[in-house]
């Protein structure tokens, strides 16, 4: 039997398992025994804590659905919580491997946690997609932007049939899958998230997201709001800090500096806790 403890970051929820020792030999049809238990079935994923050659600890990630080989933004705020809560380390930054890459992680003085990301590997801002929305096809303005994981952001005062002036009016079972399974994202395919920007000088956001391997909607997507926070920043002038209500109705804070063109200082802040 294997033994996991459950947490929340911003709403995206997780089972943490302990493999320091290296006794599970992790694959996909455990992650999908582990998630099919009951009371598990909401879950978005499952991360385990193996040991690490290049950081402190690293978090293999599994999502619902049994794939692996994934990057989670609120996944690695949810490591360094649970390393702490098993007392398996106290120190204020725990160096985090994630998809061969390293991240910091802050404890900071009010409880919340942020973590530090590489630059995005490839951002396509403001181009034109071909998408079905209702009973419409029309070309919509969308950003890429892969932070590790590949994202596709469309801000809703782009889109054009219907009409929508809030969130709670996307359909986003329908609308995310069109844009996550978009031919033009195949074969990997990229998480889909909606973006209305509430106050672009107060960078105030909000967003919800639709994510790959969960194959739904998640109430918070990490590096989907990292995403996020740079495509709004470069189309939408977006003032920094960015700070992105998400679906649980907690907040995620982004901040990152443009030195030369190039995105530094990439972090992502919110809450991590045991449920």
């Amino acid at each position: 039997m294997i033994e996991f403890k459950k947490y929340s970051g911003a709403g995206n929820t997780f089972l943490m398992v302990n493999n320091l020792e290296s006794q599970i030999d992790v694959n996909g049809e455990i992650v999908v025994d582990l998630i099919s238990m009951e009371g598990n079935e909401n879950f978005d994923g499952v991360i385990f804590v193996e040991p690490s050659s290049i950081a402190d600890y690293k978090m293999n990630y599994y999502n619902k659905d049994g794939t692996g080989d994934a990057l989670c933004g609120n996944g690695l705020r949810c490591t360094a919580r649970y390393i702490r809560d098993e007392k398996i380390c106290d120190n204020d930054i725990v160096l985090l491997e994630g998809v061969g890459k390293i991240f910091d992680c802050r404890f900071t003085e009010d409880g919340e946690i942020s973590v530090g990301f590489p630059p995005p590997d490839k951002v396509k801002f403001n181009f034109k997609l071909k998408v079905h929305f209702a009973e419409w096809w029309q070309l919509v303005s969308a950003s890429y932007v892969n932070v590790g994981s590949p994202h596709v952001i469309v801000f809703i005062d782009d889109i054009e049939k219907p009409k929508v002036s809030g969130l709670d009016e996307i359909p986003i079972d329908e609308w995310g899958r069109n844009l996550r399974m978009h031919k033009d994202f195949m074969p990997e395919g990229a998480n889909a998230h909606f973006v209305r920007v509430v106050d672009a000088e107060k960078g105030e956001m909000e967003i919800r997201s639709f994510e790959r391997g969960v194959e739904g909607e998640t109430m918070a997507c990490g590096t989907g709001s990292l995403s996020s926070a740079v495509a709004a920043y470069a189309v939408k002038g977006v003032k920094l800090p960015v700070k992105l209500k998400t679906r649980s109705g907690e907040v995620l804070t982004v901040e990152f500096s443009v030195v030369e063109n190039m995105i530094r200082g990439l972090r992502l802040k919110g809450k991590a806790e045991r449920i």
